[in-house]
């Protein structure tokens, strides 16, 4: 089952280097709670990518919408983290601009000599781009 209106991935803004997180591969076993969905990772010199297992989407909708919601700005830093801990987004006010920390794991339990971890910094303005963000995640788990 693909994610409603047919949304079927996300690429969250590319930087001038080319870096961008891209939400893919929505699907919905038997119409149940879990929700499964890939998230790939793309730098200068670096790709990772990892199939993440959630429930109704561990609240990630919610969580990018409560940035768009503070748009204006919030103190500290504020964690998002699926709940098999294989994807965490970090968000950080900076003023003039929102730095998305995306770190993508290695699935748990991971023996340690293939345990993993990458981190991608992604920025958007607060305002119009962070509400299209808002918007296109929560079209994509089939918030809206």
């Amino acid at each position: 089952m693909n994610s409603p209106d047919n949304v079927r991935e996300v690429t969250l803004p590319r930087g001038p280097t080319g870096t961008y997180v891209r939400l893919s591969a929505f699907h919905r076993p038997d119409d149940d709670v879990l929700v499964l969905f890939d998230v790939q990772a793309e730098a200068p010199g670096l790709s990772a990518m990892i199939g993440i297992e959630t429930l109704g989407g561990d609240g990630l909708s919610a969580f990018v919408q409560s940035l768009d919601d503070d748009f204006r700005g919030w103190p500290d830093e504020r964690v998002w983290t699926s709940f098999r801990q294989e994807l965490e987004l970090r968000a950080a006010h900076l003023g003039h601009i929102v730095r998305l920390s995306w770190t993508l794991r290695s699935p748990e339990p991971a023996e340690q000599d293939t345990d993993w971890a990458v981190t991608v910094n992604l920025y958007v303005s607060p305002g119009e781009e962070l509400k299209n963000l808002a918007s296109d995640v929560g079209h994509f788990l089939g918030d809206r």
